[in-house]
């Protein structure tokens, strides 16, 4: 049996927190190393086929050049490892309005599901 730090609520409330206090403080640079590793495997291709790939938007038949259903064809659809705010992914799910991802009817992604890909683009993007 795990610890309870060991389990994903507490992994993503931990996240969670300390997005929000580095985030909330302009003037302090979010330390990756010292959070919690996101996995590609575990934690962000499951948002991307989710939410990305099986609504028909970024699949292989669909927008080839945007296609998200491998992790090589999202880094070079506009991943810049180490730089979530370089990133077209991170920028694109962060915009508002009309540019906003997912488009309705599909459901937009979850603060936390945003915070993930932050924290994993700002942490190299690994395909781990």
């Amino acid at each position: 049996m795990k610890p309870f730090f060991y389990s994903d609520s507490f992994k993503f409330s931990s996240i969670f927190l300390a997005i929000s206090l580095v985030l909330g403080s302009c003037k302090q640079k979010t330390e990756f190393s010292s959070l919690a590793e996101v996995s590609y495997s575990k934690d962000i291709a499951p948002i991307i086929i989710s939410n990305c790939t099986s609504s028909g938007c970024h699949g292989d038949s669909a927008y080839k050049e945007l296609s998200l259903t491998s992790y090589t064809k999202l880094i070079h659809g506009g991943i810049s490892a180490g730089s979530p705010e370089k990133s077209k992914l991170y920028s694109t799910l962060k915009s508002l309005g009309d540019d906003v991802m997912p488009k309705k009817p599909n459901n937009e992604l979850s603060e936390k599901q945003i915070q993930l890909i932050y924290i994993w683009i700002g942490q190299g993007a690994k395909n781990n």
